[in-house]
């Protein structure tokens, strides 16, 4: 694999790379938002470093060069980027959630409402809101995600 392909996934949050005796340092930039699972770090492997830009913080991984070790700490940074875009992604649909049912409460019967209920499939990755009519009518689906 090429050191490229190694670095694409994270390559926007790469501030500098550098060696340091035996040792490889893998220095991020976060935003300040972001945060980092215990279960993926030990406090002896990352240092925190002060960035230029506002809003973002810094995180140097340091691992010993080793192709397990780094192949390791490559997998840690790739899993907290990925753990927090994902987290950003659906505070981002749960803020587009709210506003859709927002304009479905202002447009919708109380009695259409009464019978509002979420169904998530098993194979479904994208929730349905449903408004389940008494008279017999086909159901009104609304998609909540695009």
């Amino acid at each position: 694999m090429s050191f490229y392909r190694e670095l694409l996934p994270f390559i926007d949050q790469i501030h500098s790379i550098r060696k340091l005796e035996n040792y490889f340092s893998f220095d991020m930039k976060f935003p300040d938002k972001w945060s980092m699972p215990k279960s993926l770090v030990e406090e002896s492997q990352v240092v925190a470093f002060q960035t230029e830009e506002q809003n973002t913080k810094g995180i140097s991984f340091v691992c010993q060069i080793d192709e397990k070790e780094v192949t390791s700490t490559l997998n840690k940074i790739t899993k907290i980027i990925k753990l927090n875009k994902e987290r950003e992604l659906k505070e981002k649909l749960f803020k587009q959630t709210i506003e859709q049912l927002k304009q479905t409460f202002e447009k919708t019967d109380l009695d259409k409402l009464k019978n509002l209920y979420f169904d998530f499939d098993e194979g479904d990755e994208e929730p349905n809101l449903e408004i389940d009519e008494q008279d017999g009518d086909e159901s009104a689906i609304t998609e909540l995600a695009e």
